[in-house]
């Protein structure tokens, strides 16, 4: 009995054969006619291979009790439409399902708003309401005009920004500081004060706004020295009058003072590079709601695992779904060069300065030294910066002098 392609594609079976000479039972099968696919020999004793369901039953007869046979799979168009057909109610579920998400995936589900202080939530809604964003309205959304909106109606905001996560839609905003009353800046502005340093360092410029400047260019000054002082010598013309003992009056100090400060600061970095080269081998996934199986899987010793999102939904109940890859990797190491250490540690710099020193911070120079204890490298980092420094600092006023003062000019 022969049977052509078309056999074959309808239906097919993939089979092992365990036995004693199982190649004389393909010579058989090729003798009869009977056409196999991707043979393959495991073994003396074992092989696999492809066979049209057509001529499975003859196969199987020819075999008889001499040989074992069992299926390890079936194929083929025929016996797919089949097996469809057989579960009509789950594949119309899986529709619906899939037609379900799809559908809620195109709508707001949840709004969350940051930021405020002084505006009340339920306003912002009803704003962003007014400009088409609500729980249930479409993801198809101008933002712009949307934040335009809330500029227009909102004088204190400074900055807002909208962006969309799945049917998570997050709104953040920055309320800009409330503008000081003039009577409150006079107020301040009359109480007498010195400008003094807020750090030590060495002085680089002073330029006094107001009250004198009380120290020099290149000056080294601690932590509390005065830097412009608000008191102010007068040089009095009313000789014998009551004038006379008036030689100061006192005035709200004001300028910028900006110094050389030192940094000295320390890095640690290993002392051989750690490189990590994928072998080609992976094992690919689902990850529901951060519930991986390709872990369970994962056979590698050392691997790394890329992930990307394939939809992510809030309401009515919460369902994300990422596309995930266990990638096998190799791991060898290298002694770590100069340069690569100094790349690391140029980026340690900008996030400490970043992070902890003044933005107006400039740094006018850096130098590195480097220090190794077996598999420990220590990189001494010092940094000459320009900072502003100075605050106010409140003058109190000697009130028994003052006294005296007015009583003489009682008199």
């Amino acid at each position: 009995m022969t049977w052509n392609n078309s056999s074959f594609t309808e239906h097919y079976r993939k089979i092992k054969i365990e036995g004693f000479q199982p190649d004389k039972l393909v010579d058989r099968c090729i003798r009869d006619r009977i056409r196999l696919r991707g043979i393959t020999f495991v073994s003396n004793l074992e092989l696999t291979l492809f066979v049209s369901d057509r001529d499975f039953k003859k196969l199987k007869k020819m075999a008889g009790n001499r040989y074992k046979i069992t299926i390890l799979g079936n194929g083929g168009y025929r016996y797919w439409l089949g097996f469809l057909r057989n579960r009509k109610i789950t594949i119309l579920g899986m529709i619906l399902f899939a037609a379900f998400l799809y559908y809620q995936s195109l709508f707001v589900v949840e709004i969350r708003i940051d930021g405020y202080e002084t505006i009340s939530e339920a306003s912002l809604r009803e704003t962003l309401a007014e400009a088409g964003l609500y729980e249930g309205c479409r993801k198809k959304l101008d933002v712009d005009s949307i934040k335009i909106r809330l500029y227009e109606e909102y004088d204190n905001i400074s900055w807002a920004g909208i962006t969309l996560d799945g049917n998570l839609a997050q709104v953040k905003i920055s309320e800009g500081a409330n503008p000081i009353k003039k009577e409150e800046t006079n107020v301040a502005k009359k109480k007498p004060c010195n400008i003094v340093a807020d750090k030590a360092g060495y002085i680089s410029s002073v330029d006094p706004e107001e009250g004198l400047r009380a120290v020099k260019d290149g000056a080294y000054v601690k932590k509390g020295d005065v830097l412009i002082t608000g008191k102010i010598p007068l040089n009095s013309t009313a000789y014998g009058t009551e004038s006379e003992d008036e030689t100061e009056t006192y005035v709200h100090a004001a300028g910028t003072v900006e110094a050389k400060i030192p940094q000295r600061l320390h890095f640690f970095a290993e002392a051989y590079e750690r490189i990590k080269k994928e072998t080609g081998r992976c094992i690919w996934g689902i990850s529901i709601n951060g519930h991986n199986p390709a872990k369970a899987l994962n056979t590698y010793e050392t691997c790394i695992v890329e992930t990307k999102n394939l939809f992510n939904i809030v309401k009515p109940f919460r369902l994300k779904v990422d596309l995930v890859c266990v990638k096998e990797v190799r791991i060898s190491q290298r002694k770590a060069g100069n340069r690569e250490l100094k790349k690391a540690v140029n980026a340690q710099v900008r996030r400490y300065v970043k992070e902890n020193l003044p933005e107006s911070t400039q740094i006018l120079n850096k130098s590195l030294n480097f220090s190794r204890e077996k598999n420990i490298i220590t990189i001494g980092v010092t940094l000459e910066t320009l900072q502003k420094i100075g605050i106010e600092e409140e003058i109190v006023v000697d009130k028994q002098r003052d006294g005296k003062h007015k009583k003489n000019r009682d008199r």
